[in-house]
């Protein structure tokens, strides 16, 4: 009787034992302190961007002359513009703006560079080659200098900084699948599949895909930041967003002439640009120690 209370007990603890790797994925970001504080503010941006127009104290392009650059106070939380109106509120509604941007534009530079890097190094030859070539050429630019260039032919606002953004974001995702692909186009479970007789389609969808996937999500998390920061680089240099229109760059840029007299003005839309590209970029950190499974416990 022991013996088989031992074998039951045992068999239990195996049970017990068994993870998903969803479930190692859950338990290794747990510990990830910093990266779940990240993680809790982009979801509180998030669900602000979504009601922000339904809890703002006040409309976002509503002009009081007689509050002009009033400091912050109970009546306004972030004080006021040169034209009277509450900077919390245009702060607020810029969430919105400042979020879409980056997940439209680093969500195309994905999915493109995805598809490029999957196909460019599984068929290789002249192929790949024209994708990397076209990839180095691109690197060989500064983002942010490729940006302005893009925009300066396409024209200045918000679409077009988008496309800016997803056009100098996608080689950076072609290069990441084109290196998971390199290593897994070799395995065993990929040759016992071309064996078998499976489409490319298949492999590349079923075997191949889902082993860059991390890789995927840990870039895809930390190039939003880099995309809010340079979309708002671009309407500080009044190439993206126009007024009235409450775009954190832009805001930050009509704050930089009161820097003596109100510097209130341009502090606010700078800090909340500072700490959502912090946030994002601590979360990619947590994300890619969670996913990564090399590292020791």
């Amino acid at each position: 009787m022991n013996r088989l209370d031992q074998k039951s007990t045992k068999t239990k603890d195996e049970k017990t034992d068994i993870r998903t790797p969803f479930h190692e994925f859950i338990r290794k970001f747990k510990k990830q302190k910093t990266a779940l504080a990240a993680g809790t503010f982009i979801l509180l941006l998030a669900v602000l961007a979504i009601i922000c127009y339904n809890v703002v104290p006040y409309q976002i392009n509503q002009y009081s002359y007689q509050d002009v650059l009033c400091g912050p106070s109970f009546k306004h939380l972030f004080g006021t513009d040169a034209f009277g109106r509450d900077i919390f509120s245009r702060v607020l509604c810029g969430t919105r703006i400042s979020l879409s941007v980056g997940l439209v534009s680093v969500t195309t530079a994905a999915v493109v560079g995805t598809f490029l890097g999957l196909i460019g190094w599984y068929y290789g030859g002249v192929l790949d080659e024209i994708i990397m070539r076209i990839g180095d050429t691109l690197f060989a630019f500064p983002g942010l200098i490729l940006a302005i260039a893009i925009v300066a032919i396409l024209g200045p606002g918000l679409y077009n900084v988008v496309i800016a953004v997803a056009i100098f974001g996608t080689p950076t995702f072609a290069r990441l699948v084109r290196s998971s692909t390199l290593e897994l186009k070799r395995s065993v479970y990929v040759m016992a599949a071309r064996n078998l007789g499976a489409s490319d389609s298949r492999i590349l969808a079923k075997y191949i895909l889902p082993g860059a996937i991390p890789n995927i999500i840990v870039q895809y998390t930390m190039s939003i930041g880099t995309s809010i920061l340079t979309a708002s680089g671009l309407s500080f240099l009044g190439m993206g967003a126009s007024a009235p229109t409450p775009e954190w760059g832009l805001m930050l840029s009509d704050g930089r002439n009161y820097m003596s007299t109100a510097p209130h003005v341009a502090i606010f839309p700078g800090l909340a640009i500072f700490l959502t590209v912090l946030s994002f970029n601590l979360l990619g950190d947590g994300l890619r120690d969670a996913l990564d499974p090399k590292l020791s416990e």
